[in-house]
């Protein structure tokens, strides 16, 4: 039935409720028809056994409703059959009331009655309601004019009253039900969403990469839905006088205060501020009254001894008659959406720990093999950081070194040598020089180390940050004159990552004992360093370590 036809996204889930109510209207209906011919019985007992043969009739055709609901296929004829009922019980009722002298009889209230408690327990959008409610009208009004002499006199005034009383409760139920239904959608995509984090949460150790991406990609998303969210779920809107007190507040927003809205008025709206945020609320009216307008500021409500309420809040000064400092004030809830957010928070945390843990162990299953203890990793990465924050401060290099970057650039600085794997212990553990064939499988490491990282990359089925990890792992010996290797690539061809690291490496190098040498102080290696600026290193990476000398030599000392 089109006419009955749910949203498109929801469609399932509310034909099911629609079903769920239409089984529970049926049988209410059978049992208030049969228990109205109480009534009969006492206000007109003349006509009592005439109504009753319509009641029984009327409850028969139900019981037979409900039996094809039952049957296979019959939950596809739930609205045809709501429907249906509803009129039928229209045209009965119609019915008596030609039996009782047309439109001066007051039984037509039954049909009222049916209006005001059937339609709202269907899940109707406001329209669906109000041409339900305007064809039950016509029911009645079709029958009461075939079935008495055309209206006149008082039968007019009657006529007109009735119609009256039929447009306030169909009006009323409409404006229920489209509430009620931007409730309930809203209800089903925050569970939805819900679901849906939940089946990520549990997929995430089967592809670690793949989940980070996905999961930054619905936060960007996550904004908009709810901002959509937000137009389809009750407000709360509140009219405040010059002392903080409620001078209106809507229904619904009594409803989310779990008051009446009577109740409401005349209080001040701070004792509805959770106590933790009242200085802060306190805030937000003095902005008020100054800047005139407040939006999208967050603060919690208490709504019960035990119930705290997560709201967005804006605001604006309204001038009325008789002057003060009103101001009228939108509460959105966010409940749903800051649980979202905690949630989500927790699992990129557990997965950034995880990705750290996992990557810093990798590094060094590498350098362990040259007896390093892993202090040369965290030096590393201490020294890359130095370096990366300060370039990020130049504007020729802010656009590459966002903070997400340096996180990424940090992280994977110390897989710069993931490739001495690959590289023999006669080479890798020799105390003396090496020869060119050993220098040539030593210098191998880059080239490894990257082929290494981008099978994990091409393993995990995305584009990661191990993208970087594999040009700090090539490029990390090139130099800036072009005499580097694996590739003699020059200037800025480098990628920018691998400049950096390469510093870095060259310092701890220096500053650290080898078996061929003994470790350099701090001025040495500057020097040295210094030197090989525009030779070796990029100037701009031998200005930032120049700049920021002394953390360098904090950071050495921190991780000896």
């Amino acid at each position: 039935m089109p006419f009955f036809r749910a949203p498109a996204d929801f469609a399932d889930e509310i034909h099911q409720l629609f079903l769920q109510r239409t089984r529970l209207c049926l049988w209410m209906g059978t049992v208030f028809f049969l228990l109205f011919a109480l009534l009969d019985f006492l206000c007109c007992r003349p006509w009592f056994g005439l109504f009753l043969s319509y009641r029984l009739a009327f409850v028969a055709v139900v019981l037979l409703f409900l039996l094809r609901l039952g049957r296979p296929g019959g939950e596809r004829l739930a609205p045809v059959l709501m429907a249906a009922a509803m009129l039928l019980g229209t045209l009965t009722i119609a019915l008596m009331t030609v039996a009782l002298g047309g439109f001066a009889s007051g039984y037509y209230a039954g049909i009222l009655l049916m209006i005001a408690g059937g339609v709202p327990a269907l899940p109707l959008t406001g329209q669906q309601a109000l041409v339900l409610g305007s064809l039950m009208y016509l029911v009645y009004l079709g029958t009461v004019l075939l079935g008495t002499p055309p209206p006149t006199g008082a039968d007019l005034a009657h006529l007109a009253g009735n119609s009256f009383f039929f447009a306030v409760i169909v009006l009323v139920t409409a404006v229920q039900r489209r509430d009620d239904q931007r409730t309930l959608l809203g209800e089903l995509r925050a569970k939805r969403s819900l679901r849906q984090m939940r089946d990520e949460l549990r997929d995430y150790r089967d592809n670690l990469e793949a989940l980070v991406e996905r999961r930054l990609a619905q936060l960007a998303e996550a904004d908009l839905r709810f901002r959509d969210l937000y137009h389809a779920i009750h407000d709360l809107v509140v009219l405040l006088g010059p002392g903080g007190e409620v001078r209106t507040i809507n229904h619904y927003g009594g409803r989310l205060l779990g008051r009446l809205p009577a109740t409401v008025e005349g209080r001040p709206f701070v004792d509805f501020i959770a106590p933790a945020d009242r200085d802060f609320f306190a805030g937000i009216r003095e902005r008020l009254r100054g800047e005139g307008a407040v939006q999208g500021v967050q603060l919690r409500l208490q709504t019960g001894p035990e119930r705290l309420v997560d709201v967005e809040l804006s605001g604006s000064r309204v001038d009325l008659p008789g002057g003060g400092d009103h101001c009228q004030l939108t509460l959105r809830d966010i409940t749903a959406t800051k649980e979202m957010e905690r949630q989500t928070l927790a699992s990129r945390q557990l997965i950034d720990s995880s990705r750290q843990v996992a990557i810093l162990g990798l590094a060094r299953l590498a350098e362990c093999r040259d007896g390093d203890t892993g202090a040369h990793l965290l030096r590393i990465r201490a020294y890359t950081r130095i370096l990366a924050e300060f370039l990020a401060e130049q504007p020729e290099h802010a656009a590459e070194l966002t903070r997400d970057d340096i996180e990424d650039l940090c992280l994977c600085s110390v897989l710069h040598d993931i490739g001495k794997v690959g590289v023999p212990d006669t080479v890798l553990l020799k105390p003396d020089q090496l020869d060119e064939a050993e220098r040539n499988a030593m210098q191998r490491h880059c080239d490894l180390g990257s082929l290494a990282l981008s099978a994990a990359e091409r393993d995990a089925h995305s584009r990661s940050f191990l993208r970087r990890g594999q040009e700090i792992a090539r490029y990390h010996h090139e130099r800036w004159d072009g005499n580097g290797y694996p590739c003699g690539l020059a200037g800025a061809n480098i990628p920018l990552a691998a400049r950096i690291v390469a510093l870095a490496d060259v310092y701890d190098a220096l500053t650290s004992s080898r078996p061929y040498k003994p470790a350099f102080s701090h001025e040495q290696a500057r020097r040295i360093i210094a030197s090989e600026s525009g030779r070796r290193f990029d100037p701009a990476v031998v200005n930032a370590f120049l700049s920021r000398e002394e953390a360098f030599v904090a950071a050495r000392a921190g991780h000896a």
